[in-house]
């Protein structure tokens, strides 16, 4: 094989594994002034009303939110003092993750923005996420409510993000479907 040929076949498996790997690598990024609409303590904004991701073209999608006022605990509820996200699952291939705090951390009474960027080449249909947070309960500072998977983020307890392509329409969002399950199942950003 000469080596023409083979440097062919090098330069088309890294530029697609360049387009699949796609990474937030910003600490973090500005809040879009959203949040401020939510009803505090509510949550994140409703699946519905996210953009379709459009497979194959770059992708920029705002969830504003505003901390939850508490979270269940067996039969009652502890208070929320503070939220970290911590990590988010089941992401289309070739997107990520970045909110509007560089420690992905809020207060109690604030509000964020956590945004999902990329470009995703996997198949079109809905991506329910798996959304994994921290929180304080004590209001001592500490997370003592660690890698809860907390995915009340609407009324039905589910964030799902919904891709799209030429052939295929961006669906209504059907909250009874599992869904499709990301060709890579775990984005998460670095901590600082």
């Amino acid at each position: 094989m000469s080596i023409r040929p083979l440097f062919a076949i090098l330069f088309v498996v890294i530029s697609f594994g360049a387009i699949q790997a796609q990474h937030c690598t910003e600490a973090m990024a500005n809040a879009n002034g959203e949040e401020s609409k939510i009803r505090a303590g509510g949550g994140f904004k409703g699946s519905y009303s996210l953009s379709c991701i459009q497979q194959g073209s770059f992708t920029e999608i705002a969830v504003p939110f505003q901390v939850f006022n508490t979270i269940p605990k067996g039969n009652s509820d502890d208070k929320v003092f503070a939220m970290r996200i911590d990590e988010i699952k089941n992401l289309p291939d070739g997107m990520c993750w970045v909110s509007s705090s560089a420690t992905n951390s809020f207060g109690a009474g604030t509000g964020g923005t956590l945004y999902f960027r990329g470009t995703t080449h996997d198949q079109a249909g809905q991506y329910t996420l798996a959304v994994t947070m921290s929180f304080d309960t004590d209001g001592d500072g500490t997370f003592d409510r660690t890698a809860v998977n907390y995915n009340k983020v609407s009324n039905t307890g589910k964030m799902i993000l919904r891709v799209s392509n030429e052939t295929t329409p961006c669906e209504n969002i059907d909250y009874s479907l599992p869904g499709n399950t990301a060709a890579v199942a775990t984005s998460s950003i670095e901590k600082q």
